[in-house]
């Protein structure tokens, strides 16, 4: 029994979330797994490889993007709001590490949510991104009511926007994000999803999340 999460899940009802699937398991960080997630932040191309830097919106690679992930984290953790803006984080451990980072938000329309990921650089290539990716939207359609999922990436993620085709998203717009980077939105529907969807997902722990987010 993990009785810190379980304490945090009294206060925040989203700290009861868990997704699994074959060994990877999302599940919201405590200040021990945000602090494993921070050390590869802070590290030099701990994250993305050296010119790639703006393909995530927050800074890495240094103490300060360090400092700056905690705070966002920290800040995210408020009691959800009936028919409110939320948005629940999620640790992604493989085998119990610590590997990556995700978030599931309620999107601009009703029914929709947006997500994003990403991974310590050294567990890339490994097919991790799509599964935390299905996982998401696993939890998204057959648990949240969601219509449709919504995504982003820098027009030359080529890696990104892979792994958004290969869950069924398709290309929605082209514009350019606040600094300047041209992006790529991408949506997926709940029917092209289920022709991707991975077997033996396993999600716990919704009922007191749900419950505070219903208008």
């Amino acid at each position: 029994m993990d009785y810190v999460r379980d304490d945090l899940a009294a206060l925040y009802p989203w700290f009861a979330i868990r997704v699994a699937h074959a060994g990877l398991v999302l599940t919201p960080p405590t200040d021990v797994e945000l602090l494993e997630i921070a050390a590869f932040v802070a590290e030099p191309a701990g994250v993305l490889a050296p010119g790639a830097e703006h393909f995530l919106t927050r800074p890495m690679g240094d103490d300060a993007a360090a400092r700056v992930f905690l705070e966002h984290s920290w800040s995210l953790r408020r009691f959800p709001t009936a028919g409110g803006a939320w948005r629940v984080p999620f640790a992604v451990l493989d085998g119990g590490r610590v590997v990556g980072h995700a978030t599931l938000d309620a999107g601009e329309r009703p029914g929709e949510v947006g997500t994003t990921s990403f991974l310590a650089r050294a567990e890339h290539g490994r097919g991790l991104g799509r599964r935390v990716r299905l996982m998401l939207l696993e939890l998204a359609f057959e648990h949240l009511g969601t219509t449709r999922a919504v995504t982003s990436a820098a027009d030359d993620n080529h890696a990104s926007l892979r792994v958004s085709q290969r869950c069924g998203y398709r290309e929605t717009d082209r514009r350019r994000h606040s600094d300047g980077t041209p992006e790529v939105h991408l949506a997926v529907t709940p029917g092209a999803w289920r022709r991707r969807r991975l077997d033996g997902v396993v999600v716990e722990g919704v009922e007191p999340f749900l419950a505070a987010i219903r208008p």
